[in-house]
């Protein structure tokens, strides 16, 4: 059993319920703390969740999560992520996320908004 997998999510802004809200006005890092920490109650993942700012929402990265594959797509599928990320991850069976910016003005690199410690609130 090869448990080597991180854990990526990737949240828009505007995407489902719970993120509707314009995109680059939203204040959504208490939800995002509370996603993260969801999941983590949940699951295995790790002592960290690493936060970013996206230009159309957030990023949340568990890097220290050992995962199987199938722990990485059942946990992507089990958040409030972006459908459109854990669809073409499950299809393709890889993660990745934006590091760089996209072509288009008011773009910017996705940028460290915090790094929170799991287990503790």
């Amino acid at each position: 059993m090869d448990r080597k997998n991180s854990l990526l999510l990737d949240i828009d802004s505007g995407e489902g319920f719970l993120w509707r809200v314009p995109p680059m006005w939203d204040d959504l890092l208490d939800l995002v703390r509370m996603e993260a920490r969801r999941l983590s109650s949940m699951y295995p993942l790790g002592d960290i969740a690493v936060i970013m700012r996206s230009d159309n929402g957030w990023y949340i990265m568990f890097p220290h999560a050992e995962l199987t594959k199938e722990e990485e797509e059942s946990i992507m599928w089990a958040s409030m992520s972006h459908y459109g990320h854990r669809w073409f991850s499950a299809l393709i069976h890889d993660t990745t996320l934006r590091v760089s910016k996209k072509d288009e003005k008011n773009s910017h690199e996705p940028f460290l908004r915090e790094i929170i410690e799991l287990g503790k609130i």
